[in-house]
This record gives C-alpha cells, structure tokens and sequence, in this order.
C-alpha cells in the first residue's frame, strides 16, 4: 500500500483507500506501468503486423503484379501437381516462387474470402483431389466470367507452394 496526495485537499491518501478521509474525494491512482509499456509496444508492433499481413495478401514481397512476363518456365500440369503430391519440400525447391505457365482443365471458377477472384485447373480427371488454384486480379474478372467448367485454359503466374492446391499467385490468363 503506497500513500499519495489527495487533488483536492492535499492530503495524504492509502492508493487503497475507497475516499479520502479528510475530504471524501477519490484517491489518484498510481500509474500501471506494466499496462503501459504493453500498450506501448502494441501500438508500435501492431502496424508492422498490419504491414507483414498485407504483404502476405498481395503476392509475399507486396509488390503489385507485373503484366508482361515472357520469361515464365513451361510445366506440364500433370507434372507440377505429380511433384507436390510425391514430396512437396522437393516441389517448393523446384517451383516456390517461380513463374510458371501451365494448361489445364478449368474445374471451378470463384470467389475467396478475400473476395479475390480464383479459378481451379486440374488435368480433368474425375475426383481430383490436387488440383492448381490461380488467383487473378480484378482487371482479369471480365475473361474470367467467360470461363466455364470443362474449358480447357492456359495460365501463368507464380507458385507459392502448397495447401491442398497448389497456389499460384499474380495469374493470368494466357489462352482461352
């Protein structure tokens, strides 16, 4: 228990007390120097926290996407999703950040949480249970609405590895 002084009277007041003794007006409260400093550091680590999230949305490096890319590796789809379903540390080693440019079957055309545009390729085959997940841009919304289930596709963009599908970020739609 610390004494401090009453604002209004001047005297001498238990931090603990409910009102001063002399007066009746509530005791100041020391500081909490624990909250403090936890406030403090929340408010200088939350906008690099917001920083790190954004950057993770927009493609790692939040960098917008470029729109002309000539220099993308061909993969055969069967084989990038053949690799991530083997060994996927292997695959990330191969394909993590590259720019890839692969053809497939459009499986389904969507929207994430996000509300970023999405388009599914597989090889066609029934029940697929791997399949490339492109994640386009909004200028790209229009080709993608004349996208239906079955059509055959050609997309370039960059990997950036594995959950459930393989994700491909800054797509494109190269070939109808």
């Amino acid at each position: 228990m610390a004494l401090v002084k009453c604002r209004q009277c001047g005297n001498e007041v238990a931090t603990n007390a409910k009102a001063c003794p002399k007066c009746g007006a509530p005791p100041p409260r020391r500081l909490n120097f624990g909250k403090l400093f936890g406030i403090a550091v929340a408010l200088l680590v939350a906008p690099c926290f917001l920083a790190w999230a954004l950057a993770q949305v927009r493609g790692g490096d939040g960098a917008a996407p470029t729109k002309r890319r000539v220099d993308a590796k061909q993969v055969e789809l069967r084989t990038l999703l053949a690799e991530y379903t083997d060994n996927e540390v292997r695959a990330d080693a191969s394909f993590k950040g590259k720019l890839i440019q692969t053809s497939g079957v459009v499986d389904d055309v969507k929207r994430d949480v996000l509300n970023t545009v999405y388009v599914i390729v597989g090889t066609g085959k029934r029940y697929e249970v791997r399949q490339v997940q492109c994640f386009l841009d909004e200028d790209n919304a229009q080709t993608v609405a004349s996208l239906t289930k079955g059509s055959r596709v050609t997309i370039r963009g960059r990997v950036e590895g594995l959950m459930m599908n393989v994700l491909v970020k800054d797509c494109e739609i190269v070939q109808l």
